[in-house]
């Protein structure tokens, strides 16, 4: 066995689980630092290194019933890849888990989950109609996901185009700078989310450099990993799936660590939250 064949506390069928991981390893539109197809299977590897047991919520994982389905076929166009995704997302019902990729995969989930508010942690607003003629480019994710008739939110913002944050403004989507988190702390957003249902796509230039180096465009001035973490404990509740995207695996497996962590802790949340419901 590889230790990144599949993430560690992986245990059951897909038919059976409440929480499916999978990877699309696509990454053919970065703009930057190219190598986030590389992400999933080092997000699984990075996993082996964390014990299957949340301290933070006092959880242990081998409670979960969790899948590793592997990784999605990602040959040929952007537009097969989406279909293909579609066709897997089609074949279960517990929650998804997917793993970058860049962020365009968020938009090949997006359109098989409905009715839900996509909250988007990202440094960048992702709004562009199009970079370099490509409307399927990463830089243009949140822009797609939002066309399909989706409620937006974007937090940990600190960089864009003009154009983008005059659309995003016209459009009255809802953003939440860096600034806005690091000097007021995440929690006074809490209450301006009154979605019933979440969906959470986490690009990992969200965070400070310091904390997550291995990334396609990474930002000065990000977040602490703790605010999504705020943000997850305070959520867990409504999230129906996530996904992390643009890592860029680092040699010192910094930033895939903390995206195998960022999974550890939402199933952990999520299971506590579903009990007690």
């Amino acid at each position: 066995m590889h230790i990144d064949s599949f993430f560690a506390c992986s245990n059951s069928k897909l038919e059976e689980a409440d929480f499916i991981i999978f990877g699309i390893p696509y990454d053919a539109t970065q703009s930057f630092k190219p190598g986030s197809r590389f992400a999933p299977n080092a997000i699984r590897e990075a996993s082996w290194n964390l014990e299957d047991y949340s301290f933070f919520s006092r959880f242990p994982l081998y409670k979960a019933k969790i899948c590793d389905a592997g990784n999605v076929n990602t040959d040929g166009t952007f537009e097969e890849i989406i279909e293909r995704v579609s066709n897997f997302m089609r074949s279960f019902s517990g929650i998804p888990i997917a793993l970058g990729g860049e962020h365009s995969i968020s938009y090949a989930v997006a359109r098989n989950v409905s009715n839900a508010c996509f909250v988007i942690f990202d440094a960048h607003l992702d709004m562009r109609s199009d970079f370099d003629g490509n409307p399927y480019s990463h830089a243009c994710t949140a822009r797609r996901i939002y066309e399909l008739g989706n409620e937006v939110v974007l937090i940990g913002v600190r960089s864009c185009s003009e154009e983008e944050l005059e659309f995003a403004e016209s459009e009255g989507i809802e953003i939440y700078s860096a600034l806005d988190i690091l000097t007021r702390g995440i929690d006074f957003i809490f209450d301006k989310i009154n979605a019933e249902k979440i969906y959470l796509s986490v690009d990992m230039d969200v965070f400070d450099p310091a904390f997550a180096p291995g990334v396609s465009t990474p930002e000065p001035f990000g977040l602490n990993p703790l605010d999504l973490l705020r943000f997850i404990n305070n959520f867990s509740g409504k999230i129906v799936g996530m996904d992390i995207v643009e890592v860029v695996p680092d040699i010192e497996k910094v930033t895939q660590t903390l995206a195998a962590r960022l999974i550890v802790e939402f199933i952990a949340r999520k299971c506590i939250s579903s009990s007690s419901h």
